[in-house]
């Protein structure tokens, strides 16, 4: 019987640009996140543990992108979707037993100071979750009730328990407009009328936000829907961060000063002031901000240029694939990069609320690394699948 081997050759067909644009961007973040962490009173052992810590992120993630990129099969999800979509959901109670980081509940602490995220690996089992109980089903006598219930219950509870009870609004908002987007790409005839519906929806929505955004706005969010007043803060600050800037726009009023400061090349690798106590969440949440005082509007711009090619690859995959499941997934990893990629720049740059959203790839924090370098790994399968059965016809 001929033996089978792990290999960690990459398969061929994949998308070069995909896997470029990835490792430049795991490079950059990688420099940032030393960067940023390169404070008054951080010694070189804890900067040389923070570079271990990421570094060995990106080295698990690469790993992991290899192999779901050559050993993926979506067919092996659907034949066991069920425990492990249960699996997943459970995963996610377990930080409810763990203290809250930033008032969210959302992590799993483990041994030498590392936390694990599951809602992060959440989102690429609501991806694959949503393709495969609804792809492929155009033709199919098949009731509406019956197509939807089972991704959208278990869709819905797990937005609502990331949002209610681990109080983590940003993932939330990330799970929900990924699934959404991707639930676009259904065929079936039957899920138009309800497609449509969510395209009209989508944009009263996108109208009810700029008013949102208005001293009117601001009234209504806060004495009628008697949001809670750390949210209330963050419309405030979007519309004018300086009326709080020694409060809750202390560090928004900071990380557009770094924007400024950068100028057009920007001040120089690991020479931000920002940094220094004016950015608590530096190398998090504001990793941006540092990165264009350190290298200006031409870094943020290459940084855009590579999350633009990400996305524009997988959608033009997406578009071109003849299999629904595939086209349902690729898009949902697209869309996983880009709720990121517009939540964090629209935060940082007061363009819309923050929501604690990390940039991928680009900001610390193992779990997102892991997640979307897993999920460009699955996209590479399903894009090296589609050219393999282009070049057999």
């Amino acid at each position: 019987m001929k033996k089978t081997r792990l290999s960690l050759r990459l398969p061929k067909g994949r998308d070069l640009s995909i896997q470029i644009a990835m490792i430049l961007l795991g490079i950059i973040g990688f420099f940032m996140i030393i960067s940023a962490s390169m404070t008054t009173n951080t010694s070189a052992q804890a900067l040389g543990l923070v570079a271990a810590k990421q570094f060995a992120f990106l080295f698990v993630g690469y790993i992991g992108y290899i192999v779901f990129a050559r050993m993926f099969n979506i067919m092996f999800f659907k034949r066991h979707i069920i425990p492990l979509a249960a699996g997943l959901f459970v995963s996610l109670l377990f930080p409810l037993f763990f203290p809250a980081v930033n008032g969210a509940q959302a992590w799993i602490q483990l041994p030498l100071g590392m936390t694990i995220q599951p809602s992060e690996f959440a989102k690429l089992g609501a991806i694959i979750l949503l393709a495969v109980y609804i792809g492929d089903v155009r033709g199919k006598n098949i009731r509406l009730s019956d197509l939807i219930q089972v991704p959208f219950y278990y869709i819905g509870a797990t937005i609502l328990l990331i949002i209610l009870i681990q109080k983590d609004t940003g993932t939330g908002v990330v799970l929900f407009v990924m699934v959404v987007f991707e639930f676009l790409m259904a065929g079936h005839k039957k899920l138009i009328p309800l497609q449509v519906t969510i395209v009209v929806l989508i944009l009263i929505t996108v109208l009810l936000s700029f008013l949102v955004l208005s001293p009117a706005g601001i009234y209504f969010v806060k004495n009628v829907l008697n949001l809670p007043s750390y949210m209330v803060s963050r419309f405030e600050n979007t519309i004018n961060p300086f009326i709080n800037k020694y409060g809750s726009g202390y560090q928004l009023v900071n990380g557009l000063v770094a924007f400024v400061k950068g100028g057009w090349s920007g001040v120089g690798f690991g020479k931000s002031l920002q940094k220094y106590g004016y950015l608590p969440a530096a190398k998090t949440d504001f990793i941006l901000a540092v990165l264009a005082e350190e290298f200006g509007f031409l870094g943020v711009a290459l940084v855009v240029a590579l999350y633009f090619t990400l996305i524009y690859r997988l959608l033009k995959h997406a578009l071109n694939a003849n299999n629904e499941k595939t086209r349902m997934v690729l898009v949902g990893i697209a869309m996983y990069i880009f709720s990121h990629f517009v939540l964090n720049v629209g935060g940082v740059t007061a363009l819309i609320p923050l929501t604690g959203v990390p940039l991928l790839l680009l900001s610390s924090g193992g779990s997102s690394t892991l997640s979307i370098m897993f999920g460009l790994g699955i996209a590479q399968a399903l894009i090296v699948k589609q050219n393999r059965q282009e070049l057999e016809t």
